[in-house]
C-alpha cells in the first residue's frame, strides 16, 4: 500500500510537470516580450522565475522519476512518465557542443554584451553530491537567466567576463566534463544556459540512459579514430574513461567508435596520446540553440 500511495503522488507530480508547458504557453500575458540580436530568451516571466528559482528542485523530482524502476512496474504509472517526458523534452531540451564551438559562442555572447555568470550545478544541488576531485561551480546562465540567477542565489551565483569564461570552459573540458546548451521548444537562439556536466551527477544523461527520454540532442560532429595510429587501451585507453555516452568500445585492442551512440562531444579527443581521434563534422547537422552565436 505504501509503494501504491507513493506511485499516485508520483504520478501526481508527474501530471502537474507535464502541464507546466501548456501553462506557460498560455501565459501570454506576462510575455517578455525580448528578442536581443543572438539569443532570443522571448519567455513568459513566470517560466524564468520557476526554473531561476527552483530548477534544483525541479531536477530533484526528475531524477527521482528517472531512477525509481518500481514505479515503471505500474502501466498506468510509466503512460504518465512517458507522457511527461515527451511533453518536458518537446520544451526544454539541449544540444551538446565541442570546445571550440563553446570558445566561439561564448564570444559571440560577450560581444552582445549580454550577462553571463557562472554557479553551483543544480544536479550537484538536488543529489547533494559535491565533489573535492571535479569542478562544483560549472552552471554558466546567459543573458536575462543570468540576471535572474544572480538576484535569487547571490552567494551560488557571480557575473563572469570573457577571460574567466575561456579559463573556465578550458578547465571544465580538461576534467572530463561535457558541454551541452540548453533551450526552448527548438527555436533558433533560445539558448539559456551553458551546462558543463559530470557525467555522474548530470541528471539528465542519467534520465537518457536510465529511460530512453530525449534529454539533449546530438552535435554537428562525430568521432573518428584512425586505428592504424592508435596506441591501443593497453597504453592509453583515455578514450573509454573520457566518454560520457559509452560510445567509446574495445575492439582489438584498439578504442574505436559506436557511430550511433556518439554524441561529438570531443572529450575523447583532447586526451588521445596517439593523435588517432578527431571529429568530423555530419553532412547536414545543424546546431538550433547556438545557431546564430556558432559559425
Amino acid at each position: 500500500m505504501k509503494r501504491l500511495g507513493r506511485a499516485y503522488r508520483a504520478v501526481r507530480v508527474a501530471t502537474s510537470l507535464s502541464c507546466l508547458p501548456l501553462l506557460v504557453e498560455e501565459a501570454l500575458l506576462l510575455h517578455m516580450d525580448h528578442e536581443e540580436p543572438g539569443i532570443n530568451q522571448d519567455l513568459p516571466y513566470l517560466l524564468l522565475w520557476l526554473v531561476s528559482k527552483y530548477e534544483h528542485i525541479m531536477m530533484r523530482i526528475v531524477n527521482y522519476l528517472a531512477t525509481h524502476d518500481w514505479m515503471y512496474r505500474f502501466e498506468f504509472a510509466r503512460r504518465i512518465m512517458d507522457f511527461m517526458s515527451r511533453r518536458m523534452m518537446s520544451f526544454v531540451n539541449g544540444e551538446i557542443l565541442t570546445l571550440d564551438e563553446v570558445r566561439e559562442m561564448l564570444g559571440s555572447i560577450f560581444e552582445g554584451g549580454h550577462t553571463v555568470a557562472i554557479g553551483t550545478c543544480p544536479c550537484r544541488r538536488a543529489l547533494n553530491m559535491l565533489s573535492d576531485d571535479v569542478p562544483n561551480n560549472t552552471d554558466m546562465v546567459i543573458g536575462l537567466w543570468a540576471e535572474d540567477y544572480l538576484r535569487h542565489y547571490p552567494g551560488l551565483y557571480h557575473r563572469i567576463d570573457q577571460a574567466e569564461a575561456e579559463e573556465l570552459v578550458k578547465s571544465f573540458n580538461r576534467h572530463g566534463l561535457m558541454h551541452q546548451l540548453y533551450g526552448f521548444q527548438s527555436r533558433e537562439g533560445a539558448a539559456y544556459v551553458l551546462c558543463n556536466c559530470d557525467s555522474e551527477v548530470c541528471i539528465p544523461l542519467r534520465a537518457q540512459k536510465a529511460r530512453g527520454y530525449q534529454s539533449f540532442r546530438k552535435g554537428r560532429s562525430q568521432a573518428i579514430v584512425d586505428e592504424a595510429v592508435c596506441l591501443g587501451v593497453e597504453e592509453c585507453g583515455a578514450c573509454l574513461l573520457r566518454c560520457p555516452f559509452d560510445a567509446r568500445v574495445v575492439d582489438r585492442g584498439k578504442g574505436v567508435v559506436k557511430q550511433d551512440m556518439c554524441f561529438g562531444c570531443g572529450l575523447c579527443v583532447s586526451t588521445c596520446r596517439g593523435k588517432a581521434t578527431g571529429l568530423e563534422r555530419k553532412r547536414g547537422a545543424k546546431l538550433i540553440y547556438a545557431r546564430r552565436l556558432v559559425s
